[in-house]
């Protein structure tokens, strides 16, 4: 989730117009959950991204080399002409769900840190109403934290939502 938010931030904060992630060996898969994450969930403002890959030769330890698999993913935004054409296209739920609307941070619920927060948020619970709304079990399997946990956040969010007096 870090490189997910560490994207996140290129793009809002820095307002990068392009984002390079690059991995080697087994890193790879975690490259790509990272990119699909940011496409699907977080920005719907991207083109395609563009995949590189290619085998690094590096040293081994019994001399000689040895090849490694290596990826450049390039996530870029749209242009301003094309993400309106996209949005023009695009079938009006998915207009409606771009929309942010205001919700409560996931932060403000009690016994959320920044760690929890992104397993949240990687488990696809990114507010505190869709953490109100969840069963234990399925808010500690789908985030990988404890029941007893789990539990404990699902109050602390159902007390948010409540209307203070």
């Amino acid at each position: 989730m870090t490189y997910v938010l560490a994207v996140l931030t290129a793009f809002k904060d820095k307002e990068a117009e392009s984002v390079t992630l690059k991995a080697r060996g087994r890193a790879i898969s975690t490259a790509v959950d990272a990119a699909e994450i940011c496409r699907n969930r977080f920005l719907t403002d991207l083109q395609p991204p563009s995949i590189e890959i290619s085998t690094e030769q590096l040293p081994s330890n019994g001399g000689g080399t040895r090849g490694v698999s290596s990826i450049a993913i390039t996530l870029k935004r749209l242009g301003k002409t094309e993400a309106r054409d996209a949005e023009a296209e695009a079938p009006p739920e998915e207009v409606e769900e771009a929309v942010p609307s205001p919700k409560a941070d996931l932060s403000e619920i009690k016994g959320v840190g920044k760690a929890t927060e992104e397993k949240l948020i990687e488990a696809g619970f990114t507010t505190v109403e869709s953490v109100a709304a969840s069963k234990p079990e399925e808010l500690a399997e789908q985030s990988g934290i404890s029941s007893k946990v789990a539990a404990k956040l699902i109050e602390s969010a159902k007390d948010l939502k409540e209307p203070k007096r």
